[in-house]
C-alpha cells in the first residue's frame, strides 16, 4: 500500500505530533508499506529526502524563517498543488491536525482519493483562557469546527479526551477511533540509565523532579502550564530543601525571567535539548516525572516515564487519566502550583510508594504502548475507507 501522510512540520522540527509521524511511519515501512511523508520546507531541510524508509518530500512555504508564524500558516496555499499532484500515485491519504487538516479533505477530493484526519486534540473553549490575541481566542475556535466538519471519510484520536474534543468542535462521533500511540522500548525501559547526566549537572544527592519538552510560556505554549510548574517548587523545597527542578528541552531562555521573578534560580536547572536517543537518560536521571499540563491529547512525556519505571505527577487535565492509574502508577492532581507540590511531596517523600508506582508504570506501559498494534489499527481504517470509496 502506497500510504501518504501530511503535516506542515517534520524532522528535525519535532514535538509530540510529529514523534507521532515518525514512529508510525517506520511502523508501517517495517510492515512492507511505502509512505510519503508531505510537509514543508523549513530552513536547513530539503526538498526530497529518504529518511530511514520514509519518502520525505518538501514544499516551500512563505517566511520559512519565522515558520512558526505565520510561516507554518502559508502550507496549504504553497502545498495544495504539490500535494495533489503526489497524492495521485496514493492508495491513502493521511492529514494531521492542526494545520494540514484545513486542507488535507480537498486534496483527497482533487486527488479522488480516500483519506483520514488524525486529530491529537481540539482545543475548543481553552482557547479564550491561552489566545494571546483575538484572532487565537476568536477565530482558532472556528478553525477547529471546519476542520471538524469537513468532509473527511474517517477521523482517528490517541485518546478518549481527544475524541470527545473532536465531537464538541462538530465532528460525528461515529466516524472516529480511538488509536493510542506506542513508545519505542528498545529506548524508554527501567534499563535506561541517567547516572552520567545527573554528575554532569553537579546533581549528585540531590531528589529531582523533571519536565521535559517545549518549555513555552508564550502563545499555545500556555497550555504547558509550565509556570504553575515553576512556582511549585517554592513549596517544594520548603518540605524538601534537598529538592531541585529540572528542566530539558527548547526555550529556557523564554522562562528564565519568570524563574527569576520567583526567586527559585538556586532550585531549577536548565539541562538543555536533547535529542530523542538521548532523552530516557534525563528520564532515568529524574526521581518523579511531573507533567503540569492543561490539556494533552496524548502526554507521551508520561508514556515514556512510565516506561522507564518512574514515577510521574500529573494533572487531572487532557488525556492525562488514561496515561496515569492514581495512586498506582503516578499521582494525578489539580493544575494549581500546591497541588503539583503537594503531589511531588508525596512521591519524593517515600521511596516505597515511589518505587512502587516506577514498576507498576513499566508493567502498564508495556501492556498499553505498542507501535506496531497502532500502526495495524490504522492500516485496518485505511483498508476499510478504500473499500468504502471504491463501493
Amino acid at each position: 500500500m502506497k500510504i501518504m501522510v501530511c503535516s506542515d512540520l517534520a524532522p528535525p522540527y519535532t514535538g509530540g505530533g510529529e514523534s507521532y509521524m515518525t514512529s508510525l511511519s517506520h511502523s508501517l515501512v517495517r510492515l512492507g508499506h511505502e509512505v510519503y511523508w508531505f510537509t514543508s520546507r523549513l530552513p536547513g531541510t530539503k526538498d526530497y529526502e529518504y529518511l530511514e524508509g520514509i519518502h520525505v518530500c518538501r514544499v516551500p512555504i512563505f517566511l520559512s524563517t519565522f515558520y512558526k508564524f505565520p510561516g507554518r500558516q502559508s502550507f496549504p496555499l504553497t502545498g495544495l498543488l504539490p500535494a495533489i499532484r503526489l497524492a495521485m500515485r496514493m492508495n491513502v491519504l493521511q492529514f494531521n491536525t492542526f494545520v494540514a487538516g484545513t486542507f488535507g479533505w480537498l486534496v483527497a477530493k482533487a486527488s479522488r482519493k480516500p483519506c483520514l484526519l488524525y486529530c491529537h486534540e481540539m482545543f475548543g473553549d481553552l482557547w479564550r483562557r491561552i489566545g494571546q490575541n483575538s484572532i487565537e481566542k476568536h477565530l482558532y475556535p472556528k478553525v477547529e469546527k471546519f476542520i471538524a466538519t469537513s468532509p473527511y471519510d474517517y477521523f482517528a484520536c490517541p485518546s478518549e479526551y481527544s475524541k470527545k474534543t473532536l465531537i464538541q468542535a462538530g465532528a460525528a462521533s461515529r466516524n472516529i477511533s480511538v488509536i493510542p500511540h506506542g513508545v519505542d522500548f528498545s529506548l524508554f525501559n527501567p534499563e535506561a540509565r541517567g547516572d552520567a547526566l545527573r554528575k554532569s549537572l553537579g546533581l549528585e544527592g540531590f531528589r529531582l523532579l523533571g519536565f521535559t519538552g517545549r518549555l513555552a510560556v508564550k502563545r499555545t505554549g500556555q497550555s504547558k502550564n509550565l509556570v504553575a510548574l515553576i512556582e511549585a517548587v517554592k513549596y517544594v523545597v520548603n518540605e524538601l530543601p534537598d529538592a531541585k527542578l529540572v528542566l530539558g528541552g527548547f526555550g529556557f531562555e523564554d522562562i528564565s525571567p519568570i524563574i527569576r521573578r520567583l526567586g527559585v534560580e538556586e532550585h531549577v536547572v536548565c539541562a538543555g535539548a536533547r535529542s530523542f536517543i538521548d532523552v530516557p537518560s534525563f528520564i532515568s536521571m529524574c526521581d518523579v516525572v511531573v507533567c503540569p499540563a492543561l490539556a494533552d491529547g496524548f502526554c507521551f512525556l508520561l508514556a515514556e516515564a512510565s516506561a522507564c519505571g518512574k514515577p510521574v505527577v500529573a494533572t487531572r487535565e487532557g488525556a492525562h487519566p488514561e496515561r496515569v492509574v492514581d495512586g498506582v502508577t503516578g499521582v494525578l492532581t489539580d493544575g494549581s502550583s500546591e497541588g503539583l507540590a503537594e503531589g511531588v511531596v508525596k512521591v519524593l517523600s517515600d521511596q516505597d510508594f515511589s518505587e512502587k508506582l516506577g514498576r507498576n508504570g513499566a508493567e502498564y506501559a508495556r501492556d498499553q504502548y505498542s507501535w506496531e498494534r497502532s500502526a495495524k489499527r490504522h492500516l485496518e481504517i485505511y483498508e476499510e475507507i478504500i473499500k468504502k470509496y471504491a463501493s
